[in-house]
C-alpha cells in the first residue's frame, strides 16, 4: 500500500510509516502500533527508566485511590460523616500531592490562557443536559430493571446543613480533586508513555472503576472520555472542572428538590 502525503511547499511529507516490527501502515507520530501494539521508538531510544518509574508513580497514586474507595464504599463503619470528611481529606491530599510533585511538568494545565465564555457556556450546557440524561436513565434502570429505588446521602439525613454538605462533598470537592487527579495528574504521565488517545482512554477507564458501580460504566466511561478529550484540546483542567461541577450539581438538586 502506497504511503499517503501530505504536500507543504514544494515538498511531499507522508502521513504515514511502516511498523518496525509487523510492517503494518500506522499514522507517522504514533508511539505504538495499533495492530501489534509495539513501541515504535528504536530499541536503545526508549525511555526505559523514566518511563518504569512514572508507571510505578501512577500506580501508588491509582491504588491509594482504589483502596479509600472501596474502604467507604463496603465497610459500614466508614459510612459516616466523619469518616466522610476524613476520606475527602485522603483523596484531596492524594491528587494535590501527586500533581505538584510532578510540578514543572503539570503546573501548564492550571494556566487557562484562552479562556471563552461561549465555550463555558456550551460545556456547561452540554453537563446540565448529560446529567439530566443520566439521572433519568439510571431511575429508569434502577426502578424498572433492579426494582429498587436508590438513595445515596442517607449519612446527612437529620443533618440541618445537609443540602450543603451533600453539594459540597458530591460536586465542589470530585470537580476539583478527580479533575486535579485524573485529568491532571494521571492523564499527563499517561500521555508520557502512551499516544494521545491510549492515554485519553486508560484514564477514562480507571476513573470510572474507582466508582465501583457496574451499572454506572455506562454513563461514567463516556463522562470521563469527553472531559480527557476537553483536557488535551483545551490544554486545561478548568473547563473540566466547571463541567464536571455542573454534571454533578444538577444531580444534587434532582435529590435537593
Amino acid at each position: 500500500m502506497p504511503e499517503e502525503l501530505s504536500i507543504i511547499g514544494d515538498q511531499e511529507i507522508p502521513d504515514t510509516k511502516n511498523c518496525l516490527y509487523c510492517d503494518k501502515q500506522i499514522a507517522l507520530n504514533t508511539k505504538f502500533c495499533k495492530n501489534c501494539g509495539a513501541s515504535q521508538l528504536p530499541y536503545n531510544a526508549k525511555p526505559l527508566n523514566n518511563s518504569w518509574h512514572l508507571l510505578k508513580q501512577a500506580a501508588l497514586f491509582y491504588s491509594i485511590y482504589i483502596v479509600v474507595c472501596c474502604l467507604s464504599s463496603f465497610v459500614d463503619a466508614f459510612k459516616t460523616l466523619g469518616w466522610c470528611l476524613i476520606i475527602e481529606v485522603i483523596i484531596a491530599g492524594t491528587a494535590v500531592l501527586f500533581f505538584t510533585y510532578n510540578w514543572n511538568h503539570n503546573k501548564e494545565i492550571l494556566i487557562w490562557s484562552n479562556f471563552s465564555l461561549l465555550k463555558l457556556a456550551t460545556y456547561g450546557a452540554i453537563a446540565i443536559i448529560s446529567s439530566c440524561l443520566v439521572h433519568y436513565s439510571v431511575d429508569w434502570l434502577n426502578v424498572t430493571v433492579f426494582s429498587t429505588d436508590q438513595h445515596f446521602y442517607s449519612i446527612f439525613d437529620g443533618n440541618k446543613a445537609a443540602p450543603y454538605l451533600i453539594i459540597f462533598f458530591t460536586a465542589v470537592t470530585p470537580a476539583i480533586f478527580e479533575e486535579l487527579g485524573f485529568r491532571g495528574y494521571l492523564l499527563q504521565i499517561l500521555l508520557k508513555v502512551a499516544d494521545k488517545d491510549q492515554a485519553v482512554y486508560i484514564s477514562a477507564f480507571l476513573f470510572a472503576i474507582i466508582h465501583l458501580s457496574f451499572l454506572s460504566l455506562f454513563w461514567l466511561i463516556p463522562f470521563a472520555l469527553f472531559i480527557g478529550y476537553m483536557r488535551v484540546r483545551e490544554n486545561t483542567i478548568w473547563y473540566g472542572v466547571f463541567f464536571h461541577f455542573l454534571f454533578n450539581l444538577t444531580a444534587c438538586l434532582f435529590q435537593l428538590l
